[in-house]
């Protein structure tokens, strides 16, 4: 009896066994969670969201860029400008030899100050018949003689008058003139040489009024029509540029649309970096929207998409967020809260919904590529 108060009874030593296995198996299950959980790089989106640029090639054009031409057939007395002169609005850029022309100007003036003197004749005469009339001493005939006169003289005068404007018309063309203030980009006769009517002498570049025209392709449209501001990008230098007119027709061989542009400082054109007519460069635009780079894409079951840390209890997971239209090798838009957490390194071991320990990237400025 006294052996068996130290005893334990069976059921006691079954219970005893069943703790000690549920031990084992937690203390196994926590081994084995630490052992899965992967250690990965997180960075906050705000550190990794940026604003891209894409360009295109542009060049610089002269709104107006005029071949002068001669109004008048005659030969080439003098040629006032050289290549690269500024020249004025109105400035006499050829002077031709008109003394033929202002020889039929003075012959017609002669005509016209005659004109002039017939139907100031043929007025006086009409008022003196008009006077003999009311007293009786010449008949209706005779007036009626004098008013014909009158109106003779006047349309006499009349053609007289268009025949002087128009050879004072050709002694006024016989002077070449800018019809822009620009610069002389060629001489296209010489002293001496008889030009027709129409033909081109000079030629004349508007120096300030400047557009910019680029070809846009068509798969970059419509984030072109969203950006927030453009520039014209050329010998190092950027100009901040606006669109002018988005042209609605698709260049089959290149599949894009013509835009032009305005200069948004004309005062550039006089600085010491000006945009001139014939520039080569890029037109440059920068989205209003916030993208991440690329190489942050990663697939899973056939899908691309980005990782990103989630609480989940007393733990953190890995959550994928698909993105059916991202594209591999291009950035990608994301509508996300800036302070999300984006798996940076150690993205393409983890699986969705694996256990993560997460460890904080150094903060620095996103790649744009």
């Amino acid at each position: 009896m006294v052996f068996s108060r130290f005893t334990s009874p069976p059921l006691t030593n079954s219970i005893v066994i069943k703790l000690s296995l549920a031990v084992c198996l937690s203390i196994i299950s926590l081994v084995s969670q630490a052992n899965n959980v992967q250690k990965v790089t997180v960075e906050r989106a705000e550190q990794l969201l940026f604003y891209p640029e894409q360009k295109a090639t542009a060049i610089s054009k002269a709104i107006n860029h005029a071949q002068v031409p001669a109004q008048i057939s005659a030969q080439v007395a003098s040629i006032n400008v050289r290549l690269g002169d500024l020249v004025e609005k109105n400035e006499v850029l050829v002077s031709l030899d008109c003394q033929d022309k202002k020889i039929d100007l003075t012959r017609q003036q002669s005509l016209q100050v005659a004109a002039k003197a017939r139907l100031s004749l043929a007025r006086r005469d009409l008022e003196r018949s008009e006077q003999l009339k009311k007293n009786r001493h010449i008949g209706e005939a005779k007036l009626d003689e004098s008013e014909v006169s009158v109106t003779v003289a006047q349309e006499k005068l009349r053609q007289v008058n268009s025949d002087e404007k128009s050879a004072s018309l050709v002694v006024q063309r016989c002077e070449v003139i800018a019809p822009f203030a620009g610069v002389v980009s060629a001489r296209l006769v010489s002293e001496g040489d008889y030009v027709n009517t129409g033909q081109p002498l000079v030629k004349i570049l508007e120096k300030d009024n400047i557009e910019i025209e680029a070809q846009i392709p068509l798969d970059q449209i419509s984030n072109f029509r969203q950006a927030g501001q453009y520039h014209f990008i050329s010998h190092g230098k950027k100009h901040p540029i606006q669109v002018r007119n988005i042209v609605d027709f698709v260049a089959s061989n290149s599949r894009s649309q013509v835009v032009t542009f305005s200069l948004i400082n004309k005062l550039l054109n006089k600085s010491n970096s000006p945009v001139l007519a014939g520039m080569n460069g890029m037109v440059s635009w920068q989205s209003k929207h916030s993208f991440l780079p690329a190489h942050l894409l990663t697939q899973r079951k056939g899908r691309y998409g980005i990782f990103v840390t989630e609480k989940k209890a007393d733990q953190i997971i890995a959550k994928f967020i698909e993105l059916p239209n991202a594209q591999e090798g291009r950035p990608f838009e994301l509508v996300m809260d800036k302070n999300k957490g984006v798996i940076v390194d150690g993205r393409h071991r983890i699986n969705i919904g694996s256990l993560i320990s997460v460890s904080h990237a150094v903060s620095h400025t996103a790649s744009k590529k």
